[in-house]
């Protein structure tokens, strides 16, 4: 991305540490981070956004540091039981739940709800991550760690029930992420109790249970089919069944990052007792560390209370949308909070965001105008300008991801900016520093919507001018695209140029229906879309 690296380390709040720390990379210029990504049961809300949207900004400013970034998100689509609170969950599994109520496979609710989560990622402008396995395509990955956790003295099976179950007492570290172990085990032992564990809070890797819709054999060939490593001898007595909901990330990061990798993240209702849970399987599986670095966001509230569906304030992106905000404003204001705070989602604070992000839009735009201009640049700061833009937001995201400093850095250059008013290269400099920035934020559309065709270019493309009944066609949408726009200018132009001024001034009314300033300059034509 071009930006100078640092003089300080990036620092980030590792939850196990409990404090900040200097984020040290397992390889120099690497870095390798998974994502607890989304159970796919149910349309995604706002809440679970904020961790995904979090996600995204920490990968975005690896990059923008010149990391080489490897980013794993899984898909839950089986094993994730609705009463998921303790280690070892109890109910029915959330998908499956869901099936039932609608009457369809589980299997086809889950892509159901996978492709509107990547839809509505996409729109929020969260990047693609480089995997997203699915438990239910590595159920092997997970029977092998299962295996490997069994020979390794970690996990038992209860006479005659062909599940399998952790040991909590076999891991001394059992707690250390969360803090949250003896309160869990009161909790446990106040459930109803399961007599066939030896702890309360041992917790299922393999479940059986006749009545679930997603069961696999662990020993049939075509449970195996397509895996890519030696097939294990599984012990005998693991029968039909379905995986844990910790099991499934623990092997699929291992799949993909190996048995240790850099930075993990989630939503802090990850912690305990999933994230707990994780780590004791997987550093039982093997020798590795699994993740060095442990991050996550905090809850999201809706009006200072807890999103309710009731209330009707479980918001997903698709009722935000219907009330008038943008995608892009719905991040900028996640975004917006540091990802450690409580966060307070009101529809006040994305009107604020819309006008915030109008500002850096409006920047961008002039700036895009000016890189065109053949004028001498009369401003003499530009430099000045970005190197305290680059050092400021660079800083400011160097310490946690501190996006609140972070944009008061942008908007101080955006202010300079526009007091200088700069042209030709200063202006691309200047643009190329704003654009580095948005990287990371993602809230910018490179489709500038204002700008001048010079005369230069409206007679360079007269042969290519759409006749008037095209530009009529154009004219009578809602809005404009800026390449839509350069179609109507051009037939306008080629209007003026056959002195056919009743269309010439008929497009030009048009665009004036549609808000769009228009005005012909000694240079050519200027415009603003709304």
């Amino acid at each position: 991305m071009g930006y100078r690296q640092p003089s300080m380390a990036f620092q980030l709040y590792d939850t196990r540490q409990k404090q900040q720390v200097d984020f040290v990379p397992l390889e120099a210029g690497k870095v390798k981070i998974y994502n607890c990504g989304p159970t796919v049961y149910s349309t995604a809300h706002i809440g679970n956004f904020r961790s995904f949207v979090f996600a995204d900004l920490l990968r975005r400013y690896f990059e923008y540091r010149n990391f080489e970034v490897t980013q794993v998100m899984n898909i839950t689509d089986v094993g994730h039981l609705t009463e998921d609170d303790r280690a070892d969950a109890g109910g029915e599994d959330k998908l499956q739940k869901t099936a039932r109520e609608l009457g369809w496979d589980p299997f086809k609710v889950a892509r159901h709800f996978e492709d509107g989560f990547h839809s509505d990622r996409v729109a929020l402008g969260i990047q693609n991550a480089h995997q997203y396995p699915r438990a239910t395509e590595h159920i092997p990955d997970m029977l092998v760690q299962v295996q490997q956790l069994l020979d390794r003295g970690h996990a038992y099976i209860p006479e005659g029930t062909g599940e399998v179950y952790y040991d909590i007492s076999s891991f001394p570290e059992y707690g250390k992420l969360s803090g949250k172990v003896t309160e869990d085990l009161e909790a446990g032992a106040r459930v109803e109790v399961n007599t066939v564990k030896r702890h309360p809070a041992d917790f299922a890797l393999w479940k059986t249970d006749e009545g679930h819709l997603m069961q696999w054999d662990p020993h049939a060939d075509s449970t195996w089919e397509g895996y890519p490593g030696a097939r294990p001898k599984l012990d005998p007595r693991i029968n039909r069944g379905f995986p844990g909901w910790h099991i499934e990330c623990s092997a699929m990061s291992a799949r993909y990052l190996g048995d240790t990798f850099d930075i993990h993240t989630g939503g802090e209702d990850n912690i305990f007792p999933h994230h707990e849970c994780e780590i004791a399987q997987a550093r039982g599986a093997t020798d590795g560390q699994f993740s060095r670095y442990w991050m996550h966001a905090r809850h999201l509230l809706v009006n200072n209370k807890k999103m309710s569906k009731r209330e009707g304030t479980l918001y997903t992106l698709e009722d935000l949308k219907a009330k008038g905000y943008t995608a892009k404003e719905i991040r900028y204001l996640l975004l917006s909070n540091h990802y450690r705070q409580p966060m307070n989602f009101t529809l006040e604070g994305l009107d604020a965001a819309r006008a915030s992000i109008g500002r850096l839009q409006n920047a961008r735009d002039l700036l895009v105008e000016r890189e065109g201009l053949s004028e001498p640049s009369k401003a003499t700061d530009v430099n000045e300008a970005i190197s305290k833009l680059e050092s400021g937001f660079g800083e400011s995201l160097d310490d946690d991801l501190n996006t609140a400093n972070a944009l008061a850095a942008v908007f101080e250059f955006v202010n300079t900016v526009n007091r200088l008013q700069p042209t030709g290269a200063e202006a691309a400099q200047a643009l190329a520093a704003l654009d580095r920035a948005d990287h990371v934020l993602g809230v910018l559309s490179k489709e500038s919507k204002s700008g001048t065709i010079s005369k230069a270019e409206l007679d360079g493309e007269l042969d290519q001018a759409p006749s008037p009944d095209r530009a009529k066609e154009l004219l009578a949408q809602q809005s404009l695209s800026p390449a839509e726009l350069r179609q109507v200018a051009l037939a306008r132009h080629a209007a003026r140029k056959d002195k056919d001024w009743p269309t010439a001034d008929a497009i030009r009314d048009g665009l004036k229906a549609l808000g769009v300033l228009f005005e012909d300059t000694p240079q050519g034509v200027r415009y603003k879309l709304p």
